[in-house]
């Protein structure tokens, strides 16, 4: 799975969640539409080892949505973290470990611009092929160790 999977499992959920509300991938760098819109931003995509043939792969998005007058972020809060709660990846579906609407404090106390958190983890398995040496072990003594 490539960052680019996941972001479009992303896009694919806000835009048939929110379909009169545009979309723009922050990566792309796309003109700004007239408000409202969505911007998101993947700020982390890594792959942690679990064991030897899994590992985790942990992406972490901001979405940003600039409002209008007659839809602030309180109307459409609700139904933006529960379209957040699942993607569909390939086909397969991926829940968010953690979903959220935050809004930075500065150190002089004052807010910051607002945005929308999701985190997904998803655990995947490589597709490597066990050495014959491993199963070889395997065979002879008749467990796993």
């Amino acid at each position: 799975m490539t960052t680019q999977h996941i972001t479009d499992a992303l896009a694919s959920q806000l835009s048939s969640s929110f379909p009169d509300i545009p979309l723009i991938i922050k990566e792309d760098a796309a003109p700004l539409p007239p408000a409202p819109y969505f911007q998101t931003e993947l700020t982390l995509a890594e792959f942690e080892p679990i064991s030897t043939n899994r590992y985790a792969a942990r992406f972490l998005f901001k979405i940003y949505y600039v409002p209008v007058p007659e839809k602030p972020v309180t109307m459409i809060m609700e139904p933006m973290l529960e379209a957040l709660t699942v993607l569909h990846v390939n086909d397969r579906p991926c829940r968010a470990s953690s979903v959220a609407w935050e809004r930075p404090t500065g150190n002089d106390g004052t807010s910051g611009e607002g945005y929308f958190r999701a985190e997904y983890v998803i655990q995947m398995t490589t597709d490597q092929v066990e050495t014959e040496s491993k199963m070889q072990i395997l065979k002879q003594e008749g467990g796993l160790k």
